[in-house]
C-alpha cells in the first residue's frame, strides 16, 4: 500500500476510534494490504487479512503462502506471453474464518490461471494458537493423530455421501443412471477423505469470539468432487473428537457434555 493511502487509512481509523467506542478493536489492529502487479498479458492480485501485530507467525506464513504463489505464477510466464492465450491472472485473498478465544483460522481463495480450459483453483488454510504465536497444523491438535484423523473421515464420509446422494437422486433420478453415478461418487469421496494429514490439511477451527465448538474440514476443487461442486465444507463437533485432544488444547474446546451422555445412553 502507498505511503499516502496508508497514512490516510490510519487517519481515519484514528478518527473513528476516537468518537466511537465500538470501534476500538478495528482500530488496534493494521489496515489490510495488498501487492498488485501486471506485466504484458498478466496481471496478480493478493489480499491480505487484516491481522494483529502480535501473530507474527501467521503474518510470516500468509506472506511465505503468498510469494511461492506468486514466484511460481510468474515463473509460468517464462518472459514471453502468446496473444491469444488469454490473460493469465493470479488472484489470491485471505480471510480470517474464525477467531476463537484460542484460535485464529484464516482461509485462502483464489485461483490462478496460465492457459487450459479454466483456472487452477487455490485453497489453503492458516491456523494459529496466539498464547504461543505459532502455527497448528490439524494433526498437532491431537494426542493420537491417527485415531482423531480416522474419526474426521468417518463423519466426512458420512455427511458428504448423504449430501452428494440427495444431489444426484435430484438430478439424475431413480433409473439405471442413478447406482453407476452413486458408485463413483462414494468411491470419490473415499479417495478424497481417506484419514491422512494431507486430505485434512485445509481446516478451520470453529467458534467466533468464544470456546471452539469444533473443525470445519474444506475441501478443495477434485478432491471428494468435481469443479462444479467448488470446495465442500463439512463441520465436525468438538464431541467426536475432544478424548483425543492435547492436554493444551481441551480447555479451548466446548462441548454439550448432557447431549454426549444422552447420545451415550442409546
Amino acid at each position: 500500500m502507498k505511503s499516502a493511502a496508508r497514512n490516510a487509512a490510519w487517519g481515519l481509523v484514528l478518527l473513528v476510534f476516537c468518537g466511537l467506542c465500538a470501534v476500538q478493536i478495528a482500530a488496534a489492529q493494521p489496515a489490510a494490504d495488498e501487492d498488485v502487479g501486471h506485466g504484458d498479458g498478466y496481471s496478480y492480485s493478493i489480499r491480505y487479512a487484516s491481522l494483529d501485530a502480535k501473530w507474527q507467525a501467521l503474518h510470516d506464513a500468509l506472506h511465505a503462502y503468498a510469494e511461492t504463489q506468486k514466484k511460481d505464477f510468474l515463473a509460468a510466464q517464462g518472459g514471453e506471453h502468446s496473444a491469444n492465450a488469454g490473460d493469465y491472472k493470479l488472484e489470491v485473498t485471505f480471510t480470517v474464518a474464525r477467531h476463537t478465544d484460542d484460535f485464529v483460522s484464516v482461509l485462502v481463495t483464489g485461483s490462478s490461471f496460465t492457459g487450459g480450459a479454466h483456472p487452477n483453483p487455490l485453497t489453503a488454510s492458516f491456523v494459529t494458537y496466539p498464547a504461543e504465536n505459532r502455527m497448528v497444523a490439524i494433526g498437532d491438535l491431537f494426542t493420537d493423530a491417527g485415531a482423531a484423523l480416522k474419526i474426521l473421515s468417518d463423519e466426512a464420509r458420512a455427511q458428504l455421501q448423504g449430501r452428494f446422494e440427495a444431489q444426484l437422486r435430484e438430478q439424475i433420478g431413480e433409473g439405471d443412471k442413478l447406482e453407476p453415478a452413486l458408485k463413483d461418487m462414494r468411491e470419490w469421496v473415499e479417495r478424497g477423505t481417506e484419514p491422512t494429514a494431507e486430505k485434512f490439511a485445509v481446516y478451520l477451527v470453529d467458534g467466533i469470539d468464544s470456546k471452539a465448538i469444533g473443525l470445519t474440514l474444506v475441501f478443495p476443487p477434485y478432491q471428494v468432487a468435481p469443479y462444479v461442486d467448488g470446495a465442500p465444507q463439512v463441520e465436525v463437533p468438538a464431541r467426536l473428537f475432544h478424548a483425543l485432544l492435547k492436554p493444551e488444547y481441551v480447555a479451548a474446546f466446548h462441548w454439550d457434555t448432557e447431549a454426549e451422555k444422552n447420545a451415550g445412553q442409546h
